[in-house]
């Protein structure tokens, strides 16, 4: 695979990942002060569809980003959204609220980097962590993942939509897809990629029923510890939101949190 050089020299290091993967199967390009990523295969993708400025937005950007992430990303067949985010990993904001008043949501996620990662006090014994590798086990994946979030048609859609694309970049060799089995049952389920050391988590997902009961630690445990040693990871990265309880989950395997970004995002139908 070609991965542009230049756009991958960012501040941070999530970003970083995230246009890693969208350079999979997409499109990486820059710009004055800007890197855009585009990713055809999945245009609902909003982080495999956005712009990454080098700054917090000053005042009176609106127009000019808007432009360009229309240009750059905007062009793609299916895309019905705005995704602008900046390369700044302490959480400034600049002058994000003057988006917000024009119908943007601002959003504050972190980034958690490990090194290696341990098992907890809960780890279940009990659970086998290995790759899929079958049709049936990439749709227990495909529906683990489409119960445990937003249940609405067009966001199913998504999610099927994403895992098609998952499973291609996997069947290509860019990283692999797992599952937390109790027997031949599914319980939780996500993705690790690798490029030159750099690893990223993906689509972590838990079945509502199966819940607060160690399975989600022990799957990252168990899959950073494979993409360790059997991937050539030598760092790995994994994304939440701000305030989601997930990332006690991340840190109580040897996660800890190293970025806070910010971004502002609209719907666009």
């Amino acid at each position: 695979f070609y991965y542009p050089p230049e756009p991958m020299h960012t501040n941070s290091l999530g970003f970083r990942t995230d246009l890693m993967l969208a350079a999979c199967d997409g499109e990486v390009v820059s710009g004055p002060r800007y890197i855009a990523a585009r990713t055809p295969a999945c245009p609902q993708f909003w982080w495999g569809n956005f712009v990454l400025f080098d700054e917090p937005p000053p005042p009176g950007a609106g127009e000019h980003w808007e432009a360009v992430f229309d240009r750059e990303v905007g062009c793609v067949p299916g895309i019905r959204h705005r995704n602008l985010a900046w390369d700044a990993i302490d959480g400034s904001q600049g002058d994000a609220q003057s988006f917000v008043a024009r119908g943007y949501a601002l959003t504050e996620n972190v980034f958690l980097t490990a090194n290696e990662t341990r098992p907890t006090a809960h780890d279940r014994a009990d659970l086998d962590v290995r790759p899929l590798n079958t049709d049936a086990q990439w749709l227990a994946a495909l529906i683990i993942a489409q119960r445990s979030f937003d249940a609405s048609a067009s966001f199913q859609a998504f999610q099927e939509q994403q895992m098609r694309r998952q499973r291609a970049l996997v069947n290509r060799g860019v990283g692999q897809w797992f599952g937390a089995f109790r027997g031949d049952d599914m319980v939780a389920t996500m993705g690790l990629f690798v490029r030159e050391g750099l690893g990223r988590c993906q689509g972590v997902a838990t079945a509502p029923e199966h819940r607060r009961q160690g399975c989600c630690s022990t799957l990252l445990h168990g899959v950073c510890s494979h993409g360790f040693a059997q991937m050539g990871a030598e760092q790995i990265v994994i994304m939440t939101a701000a305030d989601n309880a997930a990332a006690r989950v991340y840190e109580s395997v040897g996660f800890q949190q190293s970025e806070r970004v910010s971004s502002l995002s609209m719907a666009t139908l």
